[in-house]
């Protein structure tokens, strides 16, 4: 290959890298930790927020069996009746899940180790446009070390590509992202 033909080829390369770099990914939603607090009694309160991008509604718990929802896998050692949340918001716990699912099948494939709980966000109000940003999500642990773990989300897009616009269809989305969690126990 010439001279121009590799600089044809770097401009190319350049040019794609320039179209990635502007685009960014839609988040859907995004749960993040804000800060986490050693208390004096040894537990630590994890205070978490999500955002909801522009292009996504959050759901309130509507008919089963797809509503909107976020979930934080094995948070460990959990203390009970400390989950706090916004108005309009309620947290759950389970062992195994809470997990997206989209026609009976699960869609996100993340560790979720059977036994320890998992904490599920799910909005008790009306539903929520994006985009915005949400905290006032807590809860406490008697684990002080962390690590990095998952949380899965799923939200409903606004406005979908199809072939007939007057009958637009209601989509579904998950998403698996990474969040600070609590250290797991070693076997």
């Amino acid at each position: 290959m010439g001279y121009l033909g590799i600089i044809a080829w770097a401009g190319i390369g350049f040019d794609a890298k320039l179209l990635a770099t502007g685009v960014s990914p839609a988040l859907g939603i995004q749960a993040t930790v804000e800060k986490m607090t050693q208390e004096k009694d040894g537990t630590a309160t994890y205070n978490f927020k999500i955002k909801i991008d522009e292009t996504v509604r959050f759901k309130g718990q509507g008919k089963e069996p797809n509503p909107d929802l976020f979930t934080i896998f094995n948070f460990t050692a959990t203390v009970p009746g400390s989950e706090k949340q916004p108005s309009g918001w309620i947290f759950s716990t389970s062992t195994n899940g809470i997990t997206p699912y989209h026609g009976g099948r699960t869609v996100l494939s993340p560790l979720d180790i059977e036994g320890i709980p998992n904490l599920t966000g799910s909005r008790t109000g009306a539903t929520m446009e994006g985009p915005a940003e949400i905290s006032g999500f807590s809860v406490c642990t008697t684990v002080k070390d962390t690590i990095v773990g998952e949380y899965g989300s799923q939200v409903t897009r606004k406005s979908v590509a199809t072939l007939t616009p007057e009958a637009p269809v209601e989509v579904k989305e998950a998403r698996i992202g990474s969040i600070t969690t609590p250290r797991l126990p070693s076997k």
